[in-house]
């Protein structure tokens, strides 16, 4: 080292290394602070989150991701929930509803989200009714050219008459001079109920209907079903009147001036009765009134409005925050916790409020009970098919039903029951078709040849679209579906090599089941786009016909593909398609039989595109989308308070296949039902503060302040 640096050169002293590494720690300590509270305030303003669970539980199925991606038109979702909690949700839920929200508006295109609290801001309230009343004018409309037209002109009518009545009896004799004290009675309360009750209570009437409309919003729905009430009375009582009128026109003992009016009076009566029964009749056409459903849930509160461009649906909380029954076998403390379904109930919501047509879906069966009626639960059950009908209602298609044979009709009406409304052949001709293959049962004469097989063949032939599910031994299907490329053999059940005889019992029914040979766990799908996101689903599927495709069969179709690919050897127990039913029907253990029996690979349905503009979907099981399947909860998560079911493929698979069948590509998905998981448990505000302060705003810092402090003594001379 050179004399002129070693005198250049200075030690620093003790004073001044504080000085410097003081200013290092206390620099490092404001920087890490401040980039602390900075990370903070963005995370507070940004609300980005990452979703870390394994099960994705707190992100957008994919069927809501298609769906919200790709909206043509405008939707705004409302929560009305209301952060008084002890009016009803919690705090945990308004703040879960709100998340669930922001996440369609972050990911969807076409989306609004509006929160408002009805209790703290009644002004944004009545700024909604306003907006409801705007875009949905149309229905109040009606109500309204109701109430100032139909009923207005009917009062008036009724009104003069009655008018004229209270000056036409006081001038007539009393009834006090007619002997019979019978006939007396029936005199004065026609007297009575024209000179003053009817009055009376049109004017009760009137000022109800004045109460009603002075609402905010209006009570039109409450106004018409008062009037409705009134009304019905009135014409009771003119019904009543003109009636003994015409008993009492010819009693001797009624005073002549009587008589004579009373035979006056009727056909006024009859034409007032007329007129108010055909007003009351237009009462009850007047539909459903959004703006009416908008007004009870801003009183209720804890809903969730989703407004599309011409539709609107209300959310109520109980079908968002679900308590399902079947948990009480499971659950044996405390309470039943509620599940949250606001995706579920949200997606369906929306897909159904910006459908331009409502599709019609018809279930269509050669004979017997209805399939899809909901029922009335818990004194009536409904159809066995009931509950994916209720998920396609949800979705906004039109279900009806079709007994092709008529039989069931009569049989009601023999019974002294209304017969279920069915489809008409109109409707039936630009509907998606729900077939039921099943062969007719025989009488006297032997087994009566199915109708279902020509019928469909017309209606694929005229363009029609269908999802088809077929019974072993139903042979009319066959012969329809071969010239789309389908070969279908519902003559041969499928079925797989059983396990050991021995094999111990697994202590789960579903479990023990699988090891019959023609039942099947499918979770592999097929390649077709309506079964791909399936994969991986678990469905349980018996029986199952055999199913190929054939090129050579292939006249009528511009594209067939086969799915739901049986699983065989050697990757899985050997299966094949056995042709002897009748031997498992008794139970005899299967064996395959080269000469008989059809060798795999196999097949349990397929999918056509017709050349005739139409759709085939065939699924060769005929109680795969039955509600004991899709009702099956999985039992590991029930105990953790959750029900979800444990084969969701089956009801997805009906869900995608009529989607696919009514050219709704972009809604084949699996959809949040079938993706139903426990959700972790929201974190506490003590938690919250907890890793807040105690980390962020302390711990970091002092963690800082200890390295600081730590790299000071060593260094410290």
């Amino acid at each position: 080292m050179s004399d002129e640096t070693k005198q250049s050169f200075k030690p620093e002293s003790q004073q001044e290394r504080w000085v410097k590494y003081g200013a290092n720690v206390v620099l490092t300590i404001v920087v890490a602070v401040a980039l602390a509270i900075g990370v903070m305030v963005f995370a507070q303003r940004a609300r980005a989150r990452i979703d870390t669970t394994a099960t994705n539980s707190y992100s957008l199925k994919p069927q809501t991701l298609s769906l919200i991606q790709n909206l043509k038109q405008p939707v705004k979702l409302v929560s009305l929930y209301s952060r008084q909690t002890t009016k009803g949700a919690s705090k945990e839920q308004v703040q879960t509803v709100q998340d669930l929200l922001a996440e369609y508006k972050r990911k969807g295109k076409n989306i609004d989200v509006e929160y408002l609290d009805p209790d703290e801001t009644p002004a944004k309230a009545d700024a909604l009714v306003q907006e409801v009343t705007d875009k949905y004018g149309g229905e109040v409309k009606k109500y309204k050219d109701f109430l100032d037209a139909d009923y207005k002109a009917a009062a008036e009518q009724v009104k003069k008459l009655l008018t004229a009545e209270a000056g036409v009896w006081k001038d007539l004799p009393q009834s006090d001079a007619i002997r019979n004290r019978d006939v007396a009675d029936k005199v004065d309360a026609i007297r009575n109920t024209l000179e003053s009750w009817l009055a009376k209570e049109i004017d009760k009437r009137d000022k109800t209907l004045g109460r009603r409309l002075e609402k905010k919003p209006p009570d039109y729905v409450g106004a018409v079903a008062d009037l409705q009430t009134s009304m019905d009375a009135v014409s009771e009582a003119f019904g009543v009147i003109a009636q003994q009128a015409d008993q009492l026109k010819d009693v001797s003992e009624v005073p002549e001036p009587i008589r004579k009016h009373l035979t006056d009076i009727k056909p006024a009566l009859e034409s007032a009765k007329k007129l108010v029964d055909d007003t009351i009749a237009k009462a009850k056409n007047l539909g459903e009134l959004k703006l009416d459903t908008l007004r009870q849930n801003l009183h209720q509160s804890d809903t969730i409005l989703v407004m599309g461009p011409s539709e609107m649906r209300v959310l109520p909380y109980e079908q968002v925050w679900k308590i399902e029954d079947a948990l009480k076998n499971y659950v044996r403390e405390g309470k039943v916790k509620p599940q949250f379904a606001g995706e579920q109930q949200v997606s369906t919501a929306i897909f159904a409020v910006t459908q331009e047509k409502k599709q019609r879906v018809v279930f269509v069966r050669p004979s017997g009970a209805p399939l899809a009626n909901p029922g009335f639960p818990p004194f009536q059950p409904g159809g066995p098919m009931s509950q994916v009908a209720d998920r396609l209602r949800d979705y906004g298609f039109e279900v009806l039903e079709k007994d092709l044979s008529g039989q069931y009709a009569m049989q009601a009406q023999m019974r002294g029951m209304p017969p279920e409304p069915e489809a008409s052949d109109e409707q039936l001709k630009d509907s998606i078709w729900v077939v039921m293959a099943a062969p007719m049962g025989g009488g006297q004469f032997g087994a009566m040849p199915s109708p279902i097989g020509p019928k469909l063949q017309e209606h694929l032939k005229a363009g029609g679209s269908a999802l088809v599910m077929v019974y072993p031994q139903e042979d009319s299907i066959a012969g329809v579906l071969a010239p789309y490329g389908i070969d279908l053999r519902a003559d041969a059940v499928a079925v797989h090599e059983s396990p050991p005889p021995d094999a111990q019992s697994s202590g789960d029914q579903v479990e023990d089941l699988r090891r019959v040979p023609y039942v099947f766990d499918i979770r592999d799908y097929g390649g077709h786009p309506l079964t791909r996101p399936l994969q991986s689903l678990e469905s349980f599927i018996a029986p199952m016909m055999v199913v190929k495709t054939s090129k050579d069969l292939n006249k009528e179709a511009a594209n067939v593909t086969p799915i739901l690919p049986l699983p065989d050897a050697p990757k899985a127990p050997r299966s094949w398609g056995e042709t002897d039913i009748n031997g498992l029907q008794n139970g005899d253990p299967p064996k395959f039989d080269e000469k008989s029996d059809i060798a795999g690979p196999i097949y349990g349905g397929a999918v056509a595109e017709l050349k005739s503009g139409g759709r085939v979907v065939l699924v060769a099981s005929p109680t795969f989308a039955w509600n004991r399947t899709l009702n099956e909860p999985d039992p590991d998560l029930a105990r953790r308070g959750y029900i979800v079911s444990r084969f969701p493929g089956n009801g997805e698979l009906f869900a995608n296949s009529v989607f696919w069948l009514a050219k709704m590509e972009t809604m084949i998905a699996i959809s949040p039902r079938a993706l139903e998981v426990s959700r972790i448990a929201p974190m506490s505000d003590a938690a919250l503060n907890a890793w807040r302060v105690g980390v962020l705003l302390v711990g970091l810092p002092g963690l800082v302040l200890a390295g600081g402090v730590t790299m000071y003594l060593k260094r410290r001379d």
